[in-house]
């Protein structure tokens, strides 16, 4: 009898937490994007109405695998937005397209390129916005 055999990533904690996350929007991104892409992302949370500061929670990582559960109970999201981050670097077994917003029970997922490549693609940084339209200005 063929056995299988799965490797369990081990979970890390995130390289840096910042910011309240009030309006319960968690923001996933790698350190390195978000160092070199700062105003990029603040535009966008801003272009949203909402505050950097107090409305969002950004957790950065370094290559390594979190599970955003242990991380952040549910009570704290209900939107969660991945940039340039596999869902797979959380703990979420999901095989997603990026670019589509995601409503699931209790949260809603987006997924998408970094914000590097967003820049360097006019037709994705679009997308983006899109989606970002649809969740909170509509």
């Amino acid at each position: 009898m063929k056995s299988n055999i799965y490797t369990i990533k081990e979970a890390n904690s995130p390289s840096s937490i910042s910011g309240e996350g009030q309006k319960g929007l968690i923001i996933v991104i790698s350190q390195k994007d978000m160092d070199q892409n700062i105003q990029t992302l603040q535009g966008l949370v801003n272009a949203i109405k909402f505050d950097i500061e107090k409305d969002v929670k950004i957790l950065t990582l370094d290559e390594q695998f979190i599970n955003i559960n242990t991380t952040l109970s549910q009570q704290e999201y209900n939107t969660l937005i991945l940039i340039g981050i596999s869902p797979d670097q959380i703990g979420f077994s999901i095989n997603a397209k990026q670019y589509f917003l995601y409503n699931m029970e209790k949260i809603s997922l987006l997924i998408t390129d970094s914000l590097a490549v967003m820049n360097a693609d006019k037709s994705k940084k679009i997308a983006f916005w899109k989606n970002l339209q649809e969740r909170f200005l509509s």
